[in-house]
């Protein structure tokens, strides 16, 4: 065993002993080694075999080795169970992490996932893990013995189960960052060639992240749709060679490629010399001066196995390091073909790199609007605390394209309640909320107005009818007689009408969607007015507290808290008037106090 498992008079616990004694029940299972401590992991293990009278299969043994981790709070902790160096599976499956040999480790690194809630392989349904001292050790042995059976059938996944990237072995630090959609599929299906170059910018100087500019595909550049914050960035500029094959590189039945043999013998199956690919590809950047530093290996995915592909996924790993090779002139097209073939010999290995999909409905997969409103342009004027809160909120569900409108400047008063920092201090509003607004997602473009609205459209009178949704979060009746002006004059958006009432104990959330005929200002002041007198009499004895100060002012009283609540309740109904809304409605939402002035909950009701 380890030099490191230091026993010195250390016993395992009675709750582990139990539990080991339960393991003797189980068919096919049989003790190597009981329980040791290791005193660098901080774990007690033990050593197990299975046999199972089953047919051998490829890459599973009838008997196989494992070593079993618990913490020493057991019941509690984790658990976890790893193959055996010399006696235990060698290849990599699916639910099991890079199972990789260790010469300094008595187990391999691929601990095979036994908590899947998904249900037992070949079996769907929900199967919890019991917390018990006599329950729970064998319950992920026995696991472990359904995982070697369903490995051993090539059962681990079946039709229907969500599609898993294969696990890696280490990886550098180096991040490649892609954008890929069903769009984005299709037109990778309706290209010509397997092959080519692209060019990487450098995300900021502190990683090592590149985001992927534009491929090169037949001499033509196709961008990537990213949003203003990327297509802005001066950073390093690196470049890098492409290449679409018809299936995942993978050996069987789930291992990534560790050397250059390997990943030749999966690309080779695939009618993909890879020595010529570089070759050729290279050749192609340094026509150009430029230099490669990556490799992407792109293939279709689907969502769910059985599925039609629908996606694009890339793998990286580093260029090969070119050698020095003397003999030849330096512009000599030999040079370079001795250089890969030494570069990327047999014995080589792959430097893979970390690759990422950013595309913005991979990123917030789980958290979108009902609705996608991705593509419509929103108009936010006032870039205060609860404009400032809605538009993030609006932003992080889906929303890419916001133009903000303020002329104040943020002043440090701001931020007890304000998404900004004190970064923006000084800043216009309009233009650090809108820099803050790019920053959230990688597709997002946001622009800004640092002006009034009387301004704007002094300058361009139709300046609103170049948005699908105009949001007011200014709270001034002056702005809101502006645009039912505009609406009177026929223009046509869906508006909103954001605000708080004192103390941030009501939030008035008006909508009025895009074919409602009715007078803005006239219909809003008679929804809200009863609305108003309630916060008119909350108010009353306040005004030496915060005399001089209206609701525009920095030290107006609301806390963070409460703006932050209601306007996550604000965009559930915001969201339902985008959907279904056929008329004009102001959607109240009002904390409740109990008789103690504790807070209870929330009132909706509209008018």
């Amino acid at each position: 065993m380890l030099n490191q498992d230091v026993l010195h008079n250390l016993e395992a616990s009675d709750e582990l002993r139990i539990a080991r004694r339960q393991l003797e029940k189980i068919d096919g299972y049989s003790l190597v080694q009981d329980f040791l401590w290791n005193e660098v992991l901080r774990k007690w293990y033990l050593v197990f075999k299975i046999s199972l009278n089953l047919p051998e299969s490829e890459f599973v043994t009838r008997e196989t080795e494992w070593y079993l981790f618990a913490d020493d709070e057991y019941p509690g902790g984790d658990i976890s169970i790893l193959p055996s160096n010399e006696n235990g599976i060698s290849s990599t499956f699916q639910h099991q992490e890079y199972n990789l040999r260790s010469d300094k480790l008595d187990w391999k690194s691929g601990k095979i996932c036994l908590t899947e809630t998904q249900g037992s392989w070949g079996r769907k349904q929900y199967l919890k893990e019991p917390r018990s001292v006599n329950l729970r050790l064998k319950w992920h042995v026995e696991r472990c013995l359904q995982w070697i059976i369903a490995a051993s059938n090539n059962t681990l996944t079946e039709v229907d189960d969500p599609f898993e990237l294969p696990p890696f072995p280490p990886r550098s630090n180096v991040h490649l960052v892609f954008d890929e959609d069903e769009a984005s599929f299709n037109n990778w299906n309706s290209v010509n060639t397997n092959s080519g170059t692209f060019e990487a910018v450098r995300f900021n100087r502190s990683v090592d992240l590149f985001l992927i500019r534009h491929f090169t595909v037949n001499s033509c550049q196709f961008k990537l749709p990213w949003g203003t914050r990327i297509t802005s960035l001066e950073q390093e500029v690196r470049y890098g060679i492409w290449c679409l094959i018809d299936d995942i590189p993978v050996l069987s039945p789930w291992k990534i490629p560790t050397s250059f043999a390997e990943l030749k013998t999966i690309l080779q199956k695939q009618n993909v010399d890879l020595s010529r690919l570089l070759y050729d590809e290279c050749q192609t950047l340094r026509k150009e001066g430029r230099i490669p530093s990556f490799v992407l290996l792109g293939f279709p995915v689907a969502k769910k196995i059985g599925e039609k592909p629908s996606l694009i996924h890339w793998f990286g790993f580093n260029f090969p390091k070119l050698p020095v090779v003397n003999g030849f002139r330096p512009d000599c097209p030999e040079l370079i073909n001795t250089q890969i073939k030494i570069a990327s010999q047999n014995n080589k290995n792959i430097k893979w790199i970390c690759t990422e999909n950013w595309n913005t409905k991979q990123l917030n997969s789980r958290g979108r609007l009902k609705q996608d409103i991705s593509e419509l342009k929103i108009l936010l004027i006032g870039a205060g605390s609860v404009g400032s809160v809605f538009i993030q909120a609006l932003v992080r569900l889906g929303v890419l394209n916001v133009e903000v409108l303020d002329m104040d400047i943020v002043q440090a008063g701001n931020m007890s309640r304000h998404i900004l920092t004190l970064n923006s201090i000084g800043l216009k509003k309009a233009e650090a909320l809108s820099n803050h607004l790019n920053g959230i997602f990688p597709a997002v473009k946001s622009t800004f107005e640092n002006a009034t609205l009387k301004e704007v459209l002094q300058k361009n009178k139709n300046y609103l009818t170049t948005f699908d949704i105009v949001i007011d979060a200014t709270g001034s009746d002056d702005v809101l007689k502006q645009i039912g002006d505009k609406l009177d004059d026929g223009q046509k958006f869906f508006f909103v009408s954001v605000s708080t009432g004192y103390l941030a104990d009501s939030f008035y959330l008006y909508t009025r969607p895009v074919n409602e005929n009715n007078r803005l200002l006239d219909d809003f002041n008679t929804k809200i007015e009863k609305w108003l007198m309630i916060d008119s009499q909350k108010s009353s004895g306040d005004e030496e507290i915060i005399e001089g100060v209206g609701c525009w002012h920095p030290l107006f009283p609301a806390r963070i808290d409460d703006i932050q609540m209601l306007t996550g309740a604000a965009i559930k109904f915001f969201e339902k008037q985008i959907i279904q809304g056929k008329q004009a409605k102001l959607t109240v939402i009002s904390k409740i106090y109990d008789d103690h002035g504790n807070f209870t909950g929330l009132n909706m009701s509209d008018e």
